[in-house]
């Protein structure tokens, strides 16, 4: 997880950047929130701490602009006593949490860590024991070891991923996986060989026999339940 800090007193900025470094992969830092704008669209931080008030640009303001088109990257806000009114708008933008100035260290921390815990949830799906489906990438992670996937098996995952326990039949998988050829059928036996590479590739990256792609006759494929 990535965090874009805004924050006008240098000193507070840096101090609380060293408090949250081991949380994160990467803090990107901002004085203010013309800076911070600027960082959020070059580096798309999976969360964002600002200050509610802050020179040029506010961190109110900044808000505001991100979301007209982004109403899911978590938001906390900082915000001193005498702010109540501006925290009131930023209650209404879809505000995560907020801290009074001086912050609890500790709060803030466990509040952090708890959209960490939120988002990674959103980002992996569970297939199988130890096994893990990474949602944006759609590499499979075993025991936190990468499995390297074909872009053929990457898309044979994320159609059957969309539909986690349903049968997808073998006419709709070819269309998905062969979409930029024109499909006849000699293709029939390249999804059989397909989806046996990958279960066999799977039974030896995880030392389980069972297969992670099943079929049925009439019915097409799945993920194992």
């Amino acid at each position: 997880m990535t965090l874009l800090y805004a924050e006008d007193d240098q000193e507070t900025r840096e101090n609380y950047a060293f408090i949250l470094k081991p949380y994160f992969k990467e803090i990107f830092l901002a004085q203010d929130g013309a800076e911070a704008l600027i960082q959020y669209h070059e580096k798309r931080p999976d969360i964002m701490l600002l200050d509610i008030s802050m020179p040029h640009v506010s961190g109110l303001d900044m808000l505001k602009k991100i979301r007209q088109k982004d109403q899911q990257t978590p938001v906390v806000m900082l915000t001193a006593h005498s702010q109540q009114e501006l925290l009131l708008q930023a209650v209404n933008l879809k505000l995560d949490a907020y801290f009074i100035k001086p912050v609890d260290e500790n709060l803030l921390k466990n509040k952090l860590i708890m959209l960490i815990n939120q988002l990674q949830a959103k980002k992996v799906l569970f297939i199988g024991e130890n096994l893990l489906l990474d949602l944006e990438t759609y590499d499979l992670l075993y025991k936190d070891f990468s499995i390297k996937l074909t872009k053929k098996e990457r898309i044979l995952m994320q159609v059957l991923t969309a539909s986690p326990g349903n049968y997808i039949s073998k006419d709709a998988l070819i269309l998905c996986i062969w979409a930029d050829e024109i499909p006849d059928a000699s293709y029939d036996n390249k999804l059989i060989q397909l989806i046996f590479r990958f279960n066999k590739k799977i039974a030896r990256c995880t030392d389980n026999n069972k297969q992670l792609v099943e079929n049925s006759y009439a019915l097409g494929y799945r993920l194992r339940p």
